[in-house]
């Protein structure tokens, strides 16, 4: 059941709910009270802040998405404000993206809120203890949806009904992306690209960061640098790899430049004089698009589909929380702050220069005027949302693409997926980063994942392979570094690392057919690819308390390794399991299990079959011709499941794609079609199946 709750009087629409058919909305009121789930207690407005309070039972609570800090939210205070935060660390707050929607646990009931506001919004989940939850506004009044089910997986899906089904990326997607802020030159790109073929280290992607651009102007190509980048793009083809580029917001302020003569004065914010809106990013004086409005979305997506038939095959809209360096009036305010500054004034000093220093994460919900009329504070959280949304538009419709975006809002999952932003090469941040790619499957975005490697800072030798070992397991698989550190391409460390990673990378193809089908199994399904132990084992009470282990599919727990000079470490496992690493059966409960630096401790749940392939350069758009099954079966049994489509397009939504049940029963294997809407290619099937007290061999043409 999903109740609908209204509280004051909403005034800004997030279009973050796509579906209310199953919906009921109950008479608006002060004070709610649903099931004897909670009840609320105050409904107040304090100034320009709307508050309600709600009294809730001891429990757990999940969700939140991109948040850092502890993985159960319960006990901290939240604020949902999209902010560049480049350093952030456990206790930072806010972050880039804002998804309003938790998951509440105890031993009695299960229950999903999700509180759609697109502006600003503070959510202190009983900070004081007192058993209430606090939701904070600032704006005139907000929508509340109450999910009630009996499973958590069900209350995922209840919420994806409400905001919408995941887009699928396409096949080649799962391959391994090289990025690097920045890749300076066609030479440097080339010359990349073929390192990787020479080295024979698979690589299926290429990103380009704004040094692309001519003095960093949006749809454009350095003409010196990238001369004929047309070429280019075709070399890389051929090769064999997919190319994706990076687009900002800003548009800069220039004369004679075709996308500001055709923007300016129609399609940017405004100021509170009624004026374009300007700021400094980093082609200098910009303006903003406001992508909440149709026409400049209509705009926008024009302009993408311009861009990307030379041959760009995704996209990555970054800095739209918006991130802004500073506008004129910070600069004269600045300039008034120093002017009588003297070192006697002590600690102004230091407030001073505070102040100024903070002006990149400056408070700007008051100066900006959206072309409805509305004020930033009540829209900002839709910005980056609006941003992909119109970056989508701009792709053939129904081929499918890699877009991303840094900030998002509830619903970003129907128009793309996320990156975690800025991290670091800190061995906190693995930790961080497992943490957060499960809380972002929580909240419904399961095209998820991080700069591998740590984009800000030095990595070492050490760390680049633990991160590569954890990001193998991800949906999105991108080593992505800053400019000024150390590179981070797998042939940058000495030799013995050099073959560790490559070996890395090479098991992430192998994994292939198990990954994408049940990756596309969980498009279709509503099942996330990455996901804490409890969506697979809720009734196991010690999986919600594991926040440093994962399930990849239905079949694999990963339990990486975040700690330097770790050779070994305890994992939980909430059924008897395969120790991929040992090729030995794990009975359930706590084991510590090696964990050398060549190896990420991953385990085969008991019953369950993996579909495997031989490693390759990269990925085209099917499965090869030769597919190797593990079949894990103790006591004799256990199942698989392999999907197939075109890779490419979004046919499977017309039910193109076929679905096969692999089931072995003692000895005997058969083949179930579920569906078959899709021409089989035929395949030999090897499989290895490992009992109680052997390993036996079966093949296959099917």
């Amino acid at each position: 059941m999903i109740y609908k709750l209204i509280y004051g009087n909403p005034d800004v629409n997030s279009e973050a709910v796509i579906k209310e058919k199953r919906v009921k909305m109950l008479p608006k009121s002060e004070k709610y009270k649903i099931e004897n789930i909670f009840e609320d207690i105050s409904l107040k407005k304090e100034g320009k802040f709307l508050i309600l309070e709600k009294k809730i039972e001891e429990g757990m609570i999940f969700g939140f998405g991109d948040k850092v800090g502890q993985f159960n939210r319960r006990g901290k205070q939240y604020i949902f404000w999209n902010t560049d935060n480049f350093t952030h660390h456990p206790g930072s707050e806010p972050l880039y993206k804002s998804f309003p929607f938790f998951i509440f646990i105890n031993e009695n009931k299960k229950y999903g809120i999700f509180t759609d506001y697109p502006g600003y919004m503070e959510i202190d989940l009983d900070s004081e203890g007192r058993n209430i939850i606090t939701f904070k506004i600032k704006g005139e009044g907000f929508t509340q949806y109450v999910i009630l089910e009996e499973k958590i997986d069900k209350l995922l899906k209840s919420y994806l009904y409400l905001t919408g089904k995941n887009v699928a990326f396409p096949f080649w997607s799962l391959g391994y992306q090289q990025s690097r802020w920045s890749y300076f030159s066609k030479k440097e790109v080339l010359n990349l690209a073929k390192t990787f073929r020479e080295k024979q280290i698979p690589c299926d992607v290429i990103w380009l960061d704004i040094d692309y651009m001519d003095s960093y102007k949006l749809f454009t190509w350095n003409k010196e640098k990238f001369s004929d980048h047309k070429e280019m793009l075709e070399e890389l083809h051929k090769m064999g790899f997919k190319v994706s580029a990076i687009l900002d917001p800003g548009v800069k302020v220039e004369k004679g430049y075709e996308v500001f003569e055709e923007a300016k004065d129609r399609y940017f914010l405004k100021n509170n004089m009624g004026k374009d809106f300007e700021g400094a990013v980093w082609p200098g004086r910009v303006r903003f698009p406001d992508f909440t409005s149709k026409n400049v979305r209509k705009w926008w997506s024009q302009k993408v589909r311009e861009f990307v038939k030379d041959g760009i095959d995704g996209i990555w809209n970054d800095m739209n929380e918006i991130a802004i360096f500073g506008t004129d009036e910070d600069i004269t305010h600045a300039k008034e702050k120093l002017e009588n500054l003297k070192l006697e004034d002590g600690i102004g000093v230091a407030g001073a220069f505070g102040e100024i220093g903070s002006i990149p994460r400056k408070d700007r919900g008051y100066e900006i005027i959206h072309l409805n009329g509305k004020k930033h504070y009540k829209l900002r959280n839709v910005y980056g949302f609006n941003m992909i949304r119109a970056t989508q538009e701009g792709f053939q419709k129904n081929y499918r693409n890699i877009n991303i975006t840094r900030a998002a809002y509830s619903g970003v999952q129907r128009f793309g997926g996320v990156w975690t932003g800025d991290n670091h090469s800190w061995w906190e941040h693995i930790l961080l980063e497992i943490q957060r790619i499960m809380s972002l499957s929580l909240v419904g975005v399961f095209n998820t994942g991080f700069d591998v490697g740590g984009f800000g800072g030095n990595t070492s030798a050490e760390l680049m392979v633990r991160f590569m070992q954890l990001g193998s397991f991800m949906p999105l698989f991108r080593n992505h570094s800053a400019i000024g550190t150390r590179r981070q391409e797998p042939w940058t460390f000495d030799k013995k690392y050099e073959k560790i990673l490559k070996k890395v990378i090479e098991y992430r193809y192998r994994l292939i057919p198990y990954l994408y089908s049940e990756y596309m199994l969980g498009i279709l399904k509503d099942i996330p690819l990455i996901a804490p132990l409890f969506l697979h084992f809720e009734n196991d009470k010690k999986t919600y308390q594991i926040d440093d282990q994962f399930m990849v599919g239905r079949s694999i727990i990963v339990a990486p390794v975040y700690k330097p000079g770790v050779k070994s470490r305890l994992v939980y496992l909430p059924k008897r399991s395969f120790d991929l690493n040992n090729n030995k059966f794990l009975n359930k409960g706590w084991h510590e299990v090696d964990a050398t630096l060549e190896e990420i401790p991953h385990f085969a749940i008991d019953g369950s079959i993996i579909f495997m392939q031989e490693s390759k350069q990269y990925l085209e758009n099917s499965y090869d011709d030769e597919i190797f099954g593990k079949v894990f079966a103790y006591s004799g049994k256990a199942i698989g499941y392999f999907y197939e489509d075109d890779g490419k397009t979004n046919n499977y939504k017309k039910g193109m794609y076929n679905l096969y049940k692999f089931i072995y029963n003692h000895g005997e294997l058969k083949i179930k079609k579920v569906r078959e809407g899709y021409k089989h290619k035929k395949r030999n099937f090897s499989f290895e199946i490992y009992t109680k007290t052997s390993i036996e061999k079966i093949n296959v043409e099917f």
